[in-house]
């Protein structure tokens, strides 16, 4: 005799505002009631809103482009939280194999009253409950927020990691659980923020071929660059720049916090609010519209390597003990 097991969290918010991983993150923290942070203080603080990379041709893709196991550990470690996840692909024979374990890591998560995130549907999304038939096959639905929906949604469980296209299935699967947290010191935290937010603005992510994508310092001539040529996605660059412009605004809100803390932080805080104001410009105005947005992007790219030079000044003794490895903890 089967039975089916069901188990939904309650009282789960999720919004989408163009930073992906972030929304799923700041909904799974704040309803477990491990983090009162507001989005752009997690933005900072997890060094995710410092992180820019994009597709040569400004493709969509840009937005998720970077090392997602590696980065979302990071990003959670920097904050005090404990995570596991996995990520693979699914054209691996192995797959159906990692697909079970997956579903029962994630189900195991909603019993301790925590939610998941997964990618899902070209997203991520927070996972917020199951139903399953309990007679060993696997067999059953997992239940999420995508933020651009009040709703619930669900999907099946052989959806996971392909997606509900099987026409244009997902070539990789991830998921991430939430094992606890310890509390930190949010004057640490900011301080090594502004060390990985130099060390994001120097380096390219080593995952990324270089003849494809640019990192860092390097994103705005890339921009510029596909820009003046023609040769971008246009849709792709829409999403590319609306995105880069929350993660700016979010800064801004950031640096304008550490000023507040250390007024020795406002030199920096002035230029992340400068780089926000342009980007607010980008978004504004169409995607072909090539030579207002490359005046927009210089102005920015120049007010945001002031801004990183302030930030050096400001924790210079402890950069200058990492030598050549700013990235170093």
């Amino acid at each position: 005799m089967t039975s089916l097991m069901v188990n939904t969290l309650q009282g789960i918010q999720m919004k989408a505002e163009s930073r992906p991983y972030l929304d799923a993150m700041h909904a799974v923290l704040t309803h477990a009631g491990w983090t009162t942070l507001f989005k752009p203080m997690l933005a900072g603080m997890t060094v995710n809103g410092f992180r820019m990379a994009v597709h040569r041709r400004l493709t969509a893709e840009s937005v998720t482009a970077y090392n997602w196991h590696a980065e979302h550990f990071l990003a959670a470690d920097f904050i005090g939280i404990l995570v596991s996840s996995k990520a693979e692909f699914t054209f691996r024979r192995t797959f159906p194999l990692y697909r079970k374990e997956a579903l029962a890591d994630i189900c195991a998560s909603i019993d301790r009253g925590v939610a998941a995130i997964c990618w899902h549907n070209g997203q991520f999304v927070a996972i917020v409950g199951y139903e399953q038939v309990d007679n060993g096959s696997c067999s059953g639905r997992l239940y999420y927020v995508d933020g651009r929906s009040d709703e619930v949604q669900s999907f099946d469980y052989m959806d996971f990691g392909i997606g509900e296209d099987r026409a244009n299935p997902s070539p990789h699967w991830y998921y991430q659980i939430f094992e606890g947290y310890i509390p930190m010191d949010e004057a640490a935290v900011m301080k090594e923020s502004f060390l990985q937010a130099i060390f994001k603005w120097e380096m390219h992510d080593g995952t990324l071929p270089v003849t494809d994508y640019a990192c860092g310092e390097a994103v705005y001539d890339a921009i510029v660059h596909a820009l003046s040529s023609g040769d971008y996605d246009r849709v792709g660059a829409s999403e590319t720049f609306k995105c880069m412009a929350a993660a700016k605004q979010d800064l801004a809100v950031y640096m304008a916090e550490a000023e507040r803390r250390w007024p020795a932080a406002g030199e920096a805080a002035k230029h992340y609010v400068r780089v926000a104001e342009l980007f607010g410009s980008v978004a504004a105005v169409g995607v072909d519209q090539v030579d207002e947005l490359c005046g927009f992007f210089r102005e920015a790219k120049q007010a945001e390597t002031q801004a990183v030079e302030a930030l050096r000044l400001l924790v210079r003794e402890t950069l200058d003990n990492r030598f050549h490895d700013v990235g170093l903890r």
